[in-house]
């Protein structure tokens, strides 16, 4: 098809290369432009070459008489030449769907992640998007050698392609091959078009490029690394993959990387110290924000699935909406040092210790603002407890109904989801529905066999004044005794889920430091809990007997949970 790559000013609706500003400017000159196609193999057929001139500000502007759409290729490579035919830049795009067009910015950073990519492509054999997206997320630095950057691709080649790395992971855990395959493609275009894919992190580039401004180009390239999570997140929902498996995949990612030595200091195969730490950092970052776009993903599906609406999902959206903002500014606040860690302790002081320590605070501020801002009001609180009493006649609720305890013991009222949760169950039955549940019989954890039990005087419900009391405590599952049986089927649900939840953690008990896959498997074993409770759950919605979908059964389910950041 006939594209033109034309000047900035009409760059809105073209594919634009360009250089960038001060001292990464492409000198005066003419440049030969060789434009690539990507074939699924991860060799390269060139497809045009072109002549062009830098303007003053270190720009090029040209024409192009070919590219193909993403249904021909995954990605256009770029290479930029000078008069001698030493390549200056190159850079990676993802193809545009037919009938668009992408935006592309290649500057120094963009030109190591290109190498770093390509190599790892060719080792791998593929084309392979997730490769490109991982590269992507872990080079956030342009100081890396020559040498590094063939490390880097071996290291990228183990972690997604490798036995036991990202890929090998989501085939084995229950993502068909044919999912996996569409991970791919929706990380290159999702038909939503309101969703993130690698043409936004392109476009950060471009905006980079663009800015004229050092410090709004660098700003631009760390909002872009840290756009990845979102990426991810958006390519497994299009792809229908369970977004823990995404997550976990990532965990397995880092464990196959080990292989390569790549990131084991002493390792003669180690990169250099300097790009490990930003790596590190990078990756820090990533599993921090994945977390929390995966836990926001969720409780908006959820809510969405119970159909949600008003005030109260307002309020989560928009305390989710903040929580985006506060980390990309964290991104865009530490960008120096996630490109040159040595650099910025030298003009900033401190170490990577003491940085890494701000900018795990600074996460943690933005973590618990979110928590803050969804917390229901005393008002929300009384009038579904007032709710529960109405439909439920001689109901009496314990005192601390609609809080929980946070990690100091102290109470917190429910996060709106949860009242949205509850309420809408009682407008099943206030609609002449039901629901019921079939209690589990997995074992309570031993953390909450404390207080997850019966006293042999019912008046005490914690296994310490049970005892000092001449109770006799027994740890199980409480038996709830109220008037209604959809009230005690809600209890039990309630309970389940909490303990499988409670299971999850159990692995950190007494200090342990789980290793990545023991993570990986209480995260699968929680996963496969909650559907075991969720096909335990039966509801109707009215008189007339119409079942709750499954997506509604999985939000009732979901939203019983607190909001976890990882």
């Amino acid at each position: 098809m006939k594209r033109r790559i034309v000047k900035i000013l009409c760059a809105s609706a073209a594919l634009l290369v360009a250089g960038v500003q001060g001292a990464l400017a492409l000198p005066a000159g003419t440049y030969g432009i060789t434009v690539s196609k990507m074939n699924s193999n991860a060799t390269l057929t060139d497809l045009q070459t072109i002549s062009a001139t830098a303007d003053g500000t270190g720009k090029l502007s040209f024409l192009l008489s070919t590219l193909p759409n993403s249904d021909e290729a995954n990605f256009i490579v770029f290479t930029i030449k000078d008069g001698n035919g030493a390549v200056v830049r190159r850079g990676i795009v993802p193809a545009p769907p037919a009938g668009d067009s992408n935006q592309v910015g290649i500057n120094d950073l963009a030109t190591d992640q290109a190498a770093a990519f390509i190599d790892a492509a060719q080792k791998a054999g593929s084309d392979d998007p997730i490769l490109a997206a991982y590269l992507l997320t872990l080079l956030r630095s342009p100081e890396v050698s020559a040498a590094d950057i063939l490390k880097l691709g071996t290291l990228g080649k183990d972690a997604i392609t490798g036995a036991g790395g990202f890929e090998d992971y989501i085939v084995t855990n229950g993502a068909s091959p044919a999912k996996l395959a569409a991970l791919k493609k929706c990380l290159i275009h999702n038909p939503d078009a309101t969703k993130r894919t690698l043409r936004q992190f392109a476009k950060g580039f471009y905006t980079a490029v663009e800015s004229n401004n050092a410090t709004t180009a660098k700003d631009e390239m760390q909002k872009a690394g840290g756009l990845m999570a979102d990426v991810f997140m958006d390519a497994a929902a299009c792809a229908d993959v369970e977004l823990g498996l995404i997550t976990n995949a990532h965990e397995a990612a880092g464990d196959a990387a080990g292989a390569s030595g790549a990131i084991t200091l002493g390792d003669p195969n180690c990169i250099a110290a300097n790009v490990l730490t930003s790596i590190d950092q990078s990756m820090s970052a990533f599993n921090r924000k994945i977390g929390m776009v995966k836990m926001v993903t969720e409780y908006t599906n959820a809510l969405n699935a119970l159909g949600a609406t008003g005030s109260q999902v307002n309020q989560f959206i928009a305390a989710a909406t903040a929580m985006a903002q506060a980390t990309a500014a964290i991104d865009a606040q530490y960008g120096e040092y996630f490109m040159n860690p040595a650099a910025y302790i030298q003009a900033n002081g401190g170490d990577a210790t003491t940085i890494r320590q701000a900018i795990d605070a600074l996460y943690n501020t933005a973590w618990s603002t979110f928590q803050t801002a969804i917390a229901s009001s005393n008002g929300e609180i009384a009038a579904m407890k007032a709710t529960i009493m109405a439909v439920f006649p001689g109901i009496t609720l314990p005192q601390d109904f609609g809080k929980f305890y946070d990690m100091s013991g102290t109470p917190n009222n429910w996060p709106v989801q949860q009242v949205v949760m509850v309420n809408w169950l009682m407008g099943l039955k206030m609609n002449g529905g039901s629901f019921s549940y079939t209690r589990a019989t997995t074992p309570i954890p031993t953390m909450m066999q404390n207080w997850m039990g019966v006293c042999s005087n019912p008046q005490y419900w914690d296994k310490i004044t049970c005892q000092n009391n001449g109770g006799t405590w027994t740890s199980q599952r409480r038996t709830y005794t109220t008037p209604s049986a959809a009230f005690n089927a809600y209890l039990g649900l309630q309970e389940d889920v909490s303990i499988a939840e409670m299971t999850k953690f159990s692995i950190w008990d007494n200090g342990n430091q789980p290793t990545s896959n023991q993570r990986m498997a209480a995260e699968q074993a929680f996963m496969a809990e909650l559907a075991a409770i969720k096909a335990n759950f039966v509801a109707t919605k009215s008189a007339g007997g119409s079942s709750a979908s499954s997506a509604e059964k999985s939000a009732v389910v979901k939203l019983m949970l607190q909001p976890q950041a990882n």
